[in-house]
């Protein structure tokens, strides 16, 4: 018994300032005046219950004046912290309705002492429209191009390549696709995985899950390989006179990724003359014409060391040509 006593006594002075500090903060927080402040511009939310509708529009109007009676410092809380309307819509019976506010719609969180004292204006409209959902093809916008030093090593690739649209079917019966915001080549610096969120601009009413996409890219450093003595090949066509490229063989330089680069076959690689530059050619005449490096894959980069070369047509001699000549039988 002794013992809870000098418990009770040891540093009294201490322990009834503590108390008689409680009590002050208390009353103190029970005779707060209560004050009474306007918030404009306080949002409405509309929450939609019934699945086979959704709203055509933003609420008319979509921000009111709210009234709010209180103590100041959680009226002040609500200001800097912000509030809204929500108008739950269990059910749609008109496509146009106006709805009159009411106090328990405001969210005011764990604020007990507050009370809502008016909004103005009291009432607004409400307009609804069919829903309709669907699949739709989401697109990748690339922008820019990687760092000098890189180079992409595979197409990008997209995942998830559908989302899913709920929204007004005046808005949704034509999309075709979704976009997604555009994407900067220029600030990759190495292989990942990006996620990048869907354009949803003109959506207004509709929503999109999910609400972004993930965009693989796998790049590799950026080298250079030149392959000489790729021959030139022109093609005369059935019954034709035969057809001399001069030069007939050229050097082809590529560009792109290390392991597309090195790993490439030049047998894969052809230089041509598109046949519709010889088109009506005659005998001995010759042509100044481009050429055309095919068989580099898709991300490497077949340059040739000239674009033009000369093209010339044999001459028929039983036909009636001149002889023979430096070039051998039958050109001139």
């Amino acid at each position: 018994m002794a013992s809870r006593t000098q418990a009770l006594v040891h540093n009294w002075r201490l322990k009834l300032s503590a108390l008689g500090l409680s009590l002050f903060l208390w009353a103190l927080v029970q005779t707060e005046p209560s004050n009474q402040e306007t918030l404009t511009s306080v949002p409405v939310i509309v929450q939609m219950a019934d699945t086979g509708w959704t709203t055509s529009g933003a609420p008319a109007p979509s921000a009111v004046e709210l009234r709010l009676g209180g103590p100041a410092r959680d009226i002040l809380r609500v200001a800097r912290e912000g509030t809204s309307i929500r108008i739950p819509v269990a059910s749609v019976g008109s496509q146009d309705t106006l709805v009159t506010l009411r106090r328990e719609w405001v969210e005011l969180g764990q604020r007990s002492g507050l009370s809502v004292e008016s909004m103005s204006p009291a009432s607004v409209r409400l307009s609804f429209e069919r829903a309709q959902t669907r699949l739709v093809p989401v697109a990748m916008r690339l922008t820019g191009r990687v760092q000098d030093h890189l180079a992409l090593a595979a197409p990008a690739d997209l995942n998830p390549r559908l989302v899913r649209v709920r929204g007004p079917s005046s808005r949704i019966e034509g999309l075709d696709s979704l976009s997604l915001v555009p994407f900067d080549l220029s600030e990759v610096e190495r292989s990942g995985a990006f996620t990048v969120r869907v354009d949803t601009v003109g959506l207004r009413g509709a929503s999109v899950v999910p609400s972004s996409a993930t965009l693989e890219l796998r790049v590799e450093d950026l080298v250079e390989r030149v392959l000489a003595g790729v021959a030139v090949q022109v093609d005369a066509g059935p019954g034709a006179d035969e057809l001399v490229a001069d030069p007939s063989e050229i050097q082809v330089r590529l560009s792109g990724a290390r392991s597309l680069v090195t790993s490439l076959d030049p047998a894969r690689l052809t230089v041509h003359v598109p046949a519709e530059l010889l088109q009506g050619m005659t005998p001995g005449e010759e042509r100044l014409v481009r050429v055309q490096v095919v068989g580099a894959p898709p991300l490497v980069t077949a340059t040739p060391d000239t674009d033009r070369i000369a093209v010339r047509r044999g001459v028929d001699v039983a036909a009636g040509g001149p002889g023979q000549d430096r070039d051998g039988p039958g050109f001139r």
